[in-house]
């Protein structure tokens, strides 16, 4: 592992460089939603009933980009963590694992809240609707929520093993 990461410390620095500028991208995207919405002049509680699926695609969008953009502020720690020899894992690494969590049941809760406030403004509750859309949304979200619980669980051992490897050498 060593030898591999000497032959690619250029490769390294670079997706660490990137990683780090399109989380903090994403993270001041998700700023300016979640600055703009309340601005935007839909604050009447009647008037965000009516204007749901705009708004609710606007708040997916931004816990979804603060999510992601930690994701990958975390892994620029860790690619960094993996070629600087005295770089410590900073805090977003330490609890990377339960952002992936947290990231994980995001995926699952989204497509659920989507359907029933879709259900509560339009008041349709046929439960066929409710099959087709467990098919088609639910089922691709328990996937990607075992993904990211798979890559938690990998972070939480790949950890230890670094600083272990960094203190052999």
């Amino acid at each position: 592992m060593n030898e591999f990461i000497e032959k690619n410390r250029a490769l390294l620095h670079s997706y660490c460089v990137s990683a780090r500028i399109i989380g903090w991208l994403l993270l001041i995207i998700a700023l300016v939603v979640a600055v703009v919405k309340p601005l935007s002049g839909f604050s009447d509680v009647n008037d965000q009933l009516r204007f749901f699926m705009i708004f609710s695609l606007y708040d997916q969008l931004a816990l979804g980009f603060v999510l992601l953009g930690l994701i990958l502020l975390g892994l620029a720690q860790f690619v960094r963590y993996l070629y600087e020899s005295e770089y410590q894992p900073g805090l977003i690494l330490r609890h990377g694992d339960k952002i992936l969590y947290l990231y994980a049941l995001a995926c699952i809760v989204s497509p659920i809240l989507h359907y029933y406030f879709q259900m509560k403004v339009t008041g349709y509750t046929r439960t066929d609707s409710l099959l087709l859309y467990l098919s088609a949304a639910i089922v691709p979200a328990i996937a990607r929520a075992l993904i990211f619980v798979g890559m938690a669980k990998v972070l939480k051992r790949m950890v230890p093993m670094v600083e272990e490897s960094k203190t052999l050498v």
